[in-house]
């Protein structure tokens, strides 16, 4: 994945507060961005720990794409399939897009996410195309996911065990509701993570409870209960967003 991330040079470093606000956002809210994008993290980064010329985030690990900063949000750039040099400027790479926090002590957690999803891109379209939120993940291969934004119009809980087809893991769906978007409109989610007999994962909007996925383990294997890293997905999809946490 290709992302771009919006840190503002305060947030440098750890943030001492209830909600650490990891991307910048707009007093009137988060409005449309303007002005010049700066690169802020990309996978270039991730696969060369050692290259000088790389762009790096003491917050974010980007994975797969290129993460900007524009007019106080975060953005993915325009999605391609190209394998990011140190700035980008071959291409975003950022249809398949992965970040996730450097922090890996969130177990009991509260993400809040405003996302504006731009565009799907038309071709290879799968059903799971889309904005999804990582929670305790441990890997690649292990961790929770709530789509919010699938091609096909549904709002899905899953939990990625090792072991399996999926790069590495294999998926066990816990929950799903149908609930379409519109694109170019700005939403607020807010996915909650708590528990470890049984873990219960949640998603509202405006106050009003989504979702709900209770996991303890007697239908889809075992619980992930031990804290780890929340972050952002993206496939197939440009979208803006802020990302705070609890």
């Amino acid at each position: 994945m290709r992302a771009r991330l919006i840190v503002a040079g305060a947030l440098a470093g750890a943030v001492p507060v209830a909600w650490a606000v990891w991307a910048l956002a707009r007093p009137d809210g988060p409005g449309r961005p303007g002005g010049a994008a700066r690169l802020v993290a990309n996978e270039y980064a991730h696969w060369n720990p050692g290259a000088a010329d790389a762009r790096r985030s003491p917050v974010w690990d980007v994975t797969s794409g290129s993460l900007y900063e524009r007019g106080g949000l975060l953005w993915t750039g325009p999605p391609d399939t190209a394998a990011p040099d140190a700035a980008s400027s071959g291409g975003t790479g950022s249809s398949v897009f992965r970040m996730h926090s450097r922090r890996t002590d969130r177990r009991d957690v509260h993400v809040v996410l405003d996302v504006r999803n731009v565009r799907l891109l038309p071709g290879g379209a799968r059903a799971t195309d889309g904005v999804h939120v990582m929670l305790r993940r441990q890997d690649e291969t292990e961790l929770y996911v709530a789509s919010l934004n699938r091609r096909d119009g549904l709002l899905v809980v899953k939990k990625k065990l090792r072991g399996g087809p999926a790069n590495g893991g294999r998926y066990f769906t816990l929950a799903q509701v149908r609930h379409p978007y519109a694109f170019g409109a700005w939403q607020r989610f807010e996915v909650r993570a708590t528990g470890t007999s049984p873990v219960v994962v949640t998603v509202a909007q405006a106050g009003r409870e989504l979702l709900r996925a209770v996991d303890d383990g007697r239908r889809h294997d075992r619980p992930i209960v031990r804290p780890g890293s929340v972050g952002v997905r993206g496939d197939r999809c440009e979208f803006e967003f802020r990302f705070r946490v609890r």
